[in-house]
């Protein structure tokens, strides 16, 4: 790959791991606003799509939409394409390809967490979009966000990956202030790190929130559904 941050995802145990992932395997946070919303999704853009396996979520729940997955990894890439040779796929970092609009849902779960330019990537997103925004971060009681790979990171001693955690309030003020949502709906949980994170000492709390953004004129009607405390 052209970038070291990035190398994680070609390890062969990384590759495995996502084309046997199944409807089942799939978080809360992935999962929370799909159910009862895929009747109108007739097209996705499936971000950071690994082995494409956001396909058998969607067919789990009726929808078999026209696909496009988008990911950084040449052999997650293959896996993808060899799983569906029905769908496309292109190879790259989504923040510098070329990809036309106008999909019903942008997907980009299990992205922004190790994205360090995720505020640029949303927006692009929902340039993308036609209808619906769906993906999820890691949130904080802290009063500045942390990017940051040297004091958090996951993924392998020879790959490490950014481990971002934002402050929850600093997000949700984000949210408020972007273009082109007319509606923006967070769910979390508090949720332990796994045993190959790495968490700087001010972050004694972690939510993973799902974001489910409606693509619309705003100002964007916010429903936030967070563990208590969490917000400054």
């Amino acid at each position: 790959m052209s970038n070291e941050r990035y190398r994680r995802w070609d390890d062969a145990d990384a590759v495995a791991r996502f084309a046997s992932k199944t409807p089942g395997d799939f978080f809360a946070t992935e999962t929370h606003f799909l159910e009862g919303r895929t009747d109108d999704i007739a097209s996705v853009l499936d971000i950071g799509c690994a082995s494409g396996r956001l396909v058998e979520l969607l067919a789990s729940y009726g929808c078999h939409p026209a696909y496009t997955g988008v990911d950084i990894s040449a052999e997650q890439v293959a896996s993808a394409r060899a799983l569906y040779p029905e769908a496309s796929f292109h190879r790259g970092n989504a923040l510098a390809l070329a990809l036309p609009g106008g999909f019903d849902l942008v997907n980009a779960t299990g992205v922004m967490q190790h994205e360090p330019r995720l505020h640029d990537l949303i927006r692009r997103m929902v340039g993308w979009s036609r209808c619906y925004v769906l993906f999820d971060v890691k949130l904080s009681d802290l009063d500045e966000d942390v990017i940051d790979i040297t004091r958090s990171h996951a993924g392998t001693a020879q790959h490490p990956l950014f481990f971002n955690v934002l402050s929850a309030r600093r997000f949700l003020d984000f949210l408020r202030d972007l273009d082109g949502i007319a509606a923006a709906a967070v769910f979390g949980y508090e949720t332990p790190p796994n045993r190959n994170t790495t968490l700087p000492p001010e972050i004694t709390r972690l939510v993973s929130a799902g974001v489910f953004l409606g693509v619309g004129e705003g100002p964007a009607a916010l429903s936030v559904d967070l563990p208590e405390g969490l917000l400054l």
